[in-house]
């Protein structure tokens, strides 16, 4: 018997959209009660992002990272790990392509895969730390991936600082990378570049896995059900080990598309913040692989359209940080339609018995 998808399953979707609907009336009601020129202000935040492709552009290039980081967040937290350490990941990915594209000698385009794929091998370890020290001794992973993040931050700057420092410059930045050790631009007139596409199709990669092969079925089992994983065989530890590891992979080819799409040397100075900002793209996507970039695209569009109105009219930046909690209170309040969904949940059941009651009596 062939069986539709039941209506159920998109309550989820449904819940984050009117989550999302009623952060935005929030925002706007603060924006018409404090701003001198709301009207304006609403016009810039709404469709300031679209009025030049520069601006446009600018969007995509912010979705790119979060792109990465929110994909990172999800496969670490797949096995029912709070592994938070894709912020040390990103950062310290952003440190190996630097240091790989400066230190071996090479150039072009061998030198910026090279300076890549570093990044995600120094991505990967850094995620690879909590998850083995769950395994192994039991430490609580929050704990030790939150600390790991600033030994990250603190352990890079001084890779930088010692050996990569180029000191023509007023701050901690390195030399310029090599000649052609760099994410080609892809529209004219904005900073849009491959690492966009790199990112799209990393997307479509981690959902085939997570979807489509035993890995991504063990991971999700894990996940649910910690001793049912262990009771069907499953090696519970080694797959959390090896989902750490690619989710800190993909953290550390964020920091390395970013470095490489946006800049011309190494020039952090502090966390960067997109991998908190992945746990956001997690929470919005309902830690769904493909709706990942939606979600992405959500929050840099946010984020141009609030820098813009904060620049043409008296509403500060921070508005968009009010959306940003707003969101995640809402999103993550599991009662809203959760009636609605119990009732649709009781009908489709009883839709399939009456069907599956026919169909044997046929």
């Amino acid at each position: 018997m062939k069986q539709k998808k039941p209506l159920s399953s998109y309550v989820e979707m449904l819940r984050t959209m009117i989550a999302i609907l009623i952060s935005l009336i929030i925002v706007f009601a603060i924006i018409l009660l404090i701003s001198s020129q709301p009207l304006s202000a609403l016009g810039d935040f709404i469709f300031g992002p679209l009025t030049s492709v520069r601006r446009f552009g600018n969007v995509i290039e912010g979705m790119t990272p979060l792109m990465f980081t929110g994909l990172a967040v999800i496969i670490l937290f797949k096995p029912g790990l709070f592994n938070l350490s894709m912020e040390g990941a990103f950062f310290i990915g952003a440190v190996a392509a630097c240091a790989a594209s400066l230190g071996l000698g090479l150039s072009g385009k061998t030198a910026l895969i090279v300076a890549m794929a570093a990044a995600a091998v120094a991505g990967g370890f850094i995620c690879f730390i909590p998850g083995i020290m769950k395994v192994k001794t039991g430490s609580n992973e929050l704990v030790t991936s939150l600390m790991l993040n600033y030994t990250c931050l603190y352990v890079g700057l001084w890779i930088i600082t010692t050996f990569f420092y180029d000191p023509t410059q007023n701050s901690n930045y390195s030399y310029k990378f090599p000649e052609g050790c760099a994410l080609s631009k892809i529209i004219t007139g904005t900073r849009i570049n491959s690492g966009t596409i790199i990112a799209l199709v990393t997307v479509l990669v981690i959902w085939v896995i997570v979807n489509r092969t035993p890995f991504g079925f063990k991971a999700n089992l894990v996940g649910e059900n910690f001793n049912m994983a262990n009771y069907a065989g499953i090696n519970s530890g080694l797959m959390i080990i090896l989902t750490q590891i690619l989710g800190g992979m993909l953290a550390g080819l964020g920091g390395a598309a970013e470095l490489f799409g946006m800049y011309q040397r190494f020039q952090y100075s502090a966390l960067p913040g997109y991998g908190w900002d992945g746990v956001l793209i997690a929470i919005v996507a309902r830690r769904k692989v493909q709706y990942v970039p939606f979600a992405a695209l959500f929050l840099s569009y946010l984020r141009i359209g609030a820098d813009i109105m904060s620049r043409n009219s008296d509403i500060p930046f921070e508005i968009v940080n009010i959306i940003q909690a707003v969101m995640v209170l809402l999103i993550s309040a599991t009662a809203i339609l959760s009636g609605y969904k119990k009732k649709l949940i009781i009908k489709e059941t009883k839709e399939f018995e009456a069907a599956a009651k026919k169909e044997v009596q046929a």
